[in-house]
């Protein structure tokens, strides 16, 4: 999910070259993806894998689709299950300076979800999100973003304005370094790093989240690192097979992932 999608998602180092691509706003979702090129939509078909990388059927969940606008920006997303029985889908709106103005999911054609974003002299001032019924479940404030317009920190509310988390992310430009959730009280219960190779790719990832074990009340740590190794490219020099490795480089599944791009 782009920008502020995390919003509902996450209580779950170098310069891009990219940046420096006339006519695209530094802001802009390909930048942040690092994708080259006027893409359109992004299509990812994961399979799973044996020991040996060798790939078979196609897992369960999901083949997913990310939408572009011809600026750069996300603007839709779809999950479809191996059965085609679960549709997942998604839109992103922005305003003239692409700024993340808020998004809506739907599962099977109902709404899931949904955030307004409000904005001020170009900066994020607010956020509201609502549930199925269109109800609102919690609202965020203390919005901070970075240059590229990628938010650096935020606090969560309920309704009855009692703090339910706060999240704060850094970044090298537009690119995620690492980011942290904490509860009310100020208490880390999750992380997530990772890093990139020298074409900003993705390759590993480091998530660890802090639960209390219901026994000895003590606090216990879980640790999930993956590493991901780049088969092939486009001849943009877009990834469009990536293998995923658990800590020790076995495979677990592979992403296919077909691209399509803008008339030029």
């Amino acid at each position: 999910m782009k920008k502020f999608s995390f919003l509902l998602m996450a209580l779950v180092l170098v310069i891009s070259c990219n940046e420096s691509k006339k006519g695209i706003p530094k802001n802009a979702d390909w930048l942040a993806d690092n994708l080259s090129g006027k893409v359109e939509q992004t299509t990812d078909s994961t399979f799973k894998t044996d020991s040996t990388g060798k790939i078979g059927e196609l897992d369960s969940c999901c083949v997913t689709s990310t939408k572009y606008d011809d600026k750069g920006y996300a603007s839709g997303y779809t999950s479809v299950n191996k059965a085609g029985t679960s549709k997942d889908e998604g839109t992103f709106t922005h305003d003239e300076n692409g700024l993340f103005t808020g998004q809506k999911f739907t599962k099977n054609g109902k709404q899931m979800s949904s955030l307004i974003v409000k904005n001020k002299d170009g900066k994020y001032s607010g956020a509201t999100s609502f549930d199925s019924a269109n109800k609102m479940d919690f609202y965020y404030t203390d919005i901070t973003a970075n240059d590229y317009d990628r938010v650096t920190a935020f606090k969560q509310y309920k309704p009855d304005s009692t703090l339910k988390s706060s999240m704060s992310f850094n970044y090298n430009n537009q690119f995620l370094k690492d980011q942290s959730a904490k509860d009310s009280v100020g208490k880390e219960i999750s992380s997530f790093a990772q890093t990139y190779d020298e074409k900003n790719n993705v390759i590993e990832s480091i998530y660890k989240e802090i639960k209390m074990d219901s026994a000895t009340k003590k606090d216990s740590t879980i640790t999930t690192i993956t590493k991901y190794r780049y088969d092939k490219l486009d001849e943009k020099g877009n990834w469009t097979q990536r293998t995923e490795m658990d800590k020790d480089g076995k495979p677990v599944k592979v992403v296919k992932r077909t691209i399509t791009y803008y008339k030029e």
